[in-house]
């Protein structure tokens, strides 16, 4: 039977504690990136139709000689009016909608450079500065991201390398900002740039500072690699948003260079694109499944943003190219 010293000195032990304490952190980041996910969602048919200008009616002619009624009357030698070409960023395409309270629609402003909301109550007591009434967390964006916070603690016990204090903290917040934006795509279908835009910096940081102090640094070829995955995934993902636009979201273009970057900080170059195989392999069976199982049509969307993150976190986890 072990003793309690034993115990306190074994890692078993100590991986266990850890992994319960960033659990309950992730818990608690889960419970504010939770409320983040209600704060996007489509553009609203109500508060478009009332921004559209209203038209006159047309005025009642009277009915010609051969019973017709005639339409506006058309002064003469001027050209005849075909059908009104469609523009692009008119109110018939609003684009998305803007973060919003999911009760009184007020528009939430955010800090510049962070995914915060500017009112800070937003993430701490869940009320809407405008209407006062609480947004409640994303239930399943909490649990996935408690559970992925501790998870991370037995690839850091027993990865040979280990991992500097840095790279925790980059992977966590690529955990904390990937779970929100894979809810808010799988529900509404978007990759808001409140979001993905700050990512950027703060990862850049944090695995700026893993790759160039102690103790994993200074490791130059480790920060070329990430930097090299960047590119590489981000002309990639561009190339075929270019080839074909319709099948490929930009706002899938603009996370890509952050999924590159993770992935070729942790597996190389070879490790970020063999990270964009496999997600765009899990991407088409589940399509072809749900395609199956009469699920969806073949002209309906999927969202490809939880393949995206899902592909490097497991590229993360592994530390090296996801290949047999």
């Amino acid at each position: 039977m072990s003793t309690p010293s034993a115990l306190m000195a074994s890692p078993v032990f100590w991986s266990v504690v850890a992994a319960a304490a960033l659990g309950a952190l992730g818990l608690i980041v889960g419970r504010g990136t939770g409320r983040l996910v209600h704060l996007f969602g489509p553009a609203d048919a109500d508060v478009t139709m009332s921004s559209r200008p209203t038209e006159p009616a047309a005025p009642e002619n009277p009915p010609g000689q051969d019973g017709a009624t005639p339409g506006p009357r058309r002064p003469e030698g001027a050209p005849e009016r075909g059908p009104r070409p469609r523009v692009e960023g008119a109110p018939e395409d609003p684009g998305p909608a803007p973060p919003r309270c999911p009760h009184c629609r007020t528009v939430l402003r955010f800090v510049r450079g962070l995914p915060l909301p500017v009112d800070r109550g937003i993430l701490g007591d869940g009320r809407c500065p405008g209407c006062g009434r609480p947004i409640t967390s994303h239930l399943p964006t909490v649990v996935v991201t408690g559970a992925l916070f501790a998870l991370t603690v037995p690839f850091l016990m027993y990865r040979p390398e280990g991992w500097s204090p840095f790279g925790v903290a980059a992977v966590l917040w690529l955990v904390a900002l990937g779970v929100a934006l894979c809810a808010i795509d799988l529900r509404v279908m978007r990759l808001p740039d409140a979001l993905v835009g700050p990512a950027y910096p703060v990862a850049a940081v944090l695995l700026a500072a893993d790759v160039l102090l102690p103790p994993a640094g200074p490791d130059l070829e480790r920060g070329a690699h990430a930097l090299l995955g960047l590119v590489l995934v981000a002309a990639l993902y561009w190339l075929l948003w270019r080839i074909h636009p319709r099948g490929l979201g930009f706002g899938d273009v603009k996370l890509s260079g952050l999924t590159g970057l993770y992935a070729g900080w942790a597996a190389g170059p070879l490790g970020a694109m063999v990270g964009v195989l496999w997600a765009f392999a899990a991407f088409s069976l589940v399509g072809l499944a749900l395609l199956l199982l009469r699920r969806v049509t073949r002209s309906e969307p999927l969202p490809l943003g939880p393949f995206m993150v899902a592909a490097t976190l497991a590229t993360v986890f592994a530390g090296a190219p996801l290949v047999p």
